[in-house]
């Protein structure tokens, strides 16, 4: 997997906690691709040019706390050249779960 694909996958799973002008990208959370992400980049911890964003953010969210998710949105959309969508706050558990049922159920 490459950095771009790493920074990819952190931005789609971030568009689940966040509220945000756009959003393009859609990945569910859940353990096993948090899990994923963090073998990738810690395997590639030599090569990656930002690994230590990567694993401050997936290190957090391993652990269940998504607070940096606003954050993390706009760090990573800023290394893409992001334009348009910056995060502004969290979405509310409600705000959540009808992004989740619109986008995965």
């Amino acid at each position: 997997m490459s950095e771009s694909a790493v920074q990819s996958a952190i931005y789609a799973l971030s568009h689940q906690k966040v509220a945000a002008q756009d959003k393009w990208s859609h990945l569910l959370i859940t353990p096993e691709r948090i899990s994923r992400l963090i073998e990738v980049v810690e395997h590639n911890k030599d090569n990656f040019q930002h690994t230590n964003l990567y694993l401050d953010i997936l290190y957090s969210w391993r652990d269940g706390d998504y607070s940096n998710s606003v954050k993390a949105h706009n760090d990573i959309w800023a290394l893409q050249s992001g334009t348009i969508g910056i995060a502004t706050s969290l979405l509310t558990p409600e705000e959540e779960q009808q992004y989740i049922e619109q986008h995965f159920e």
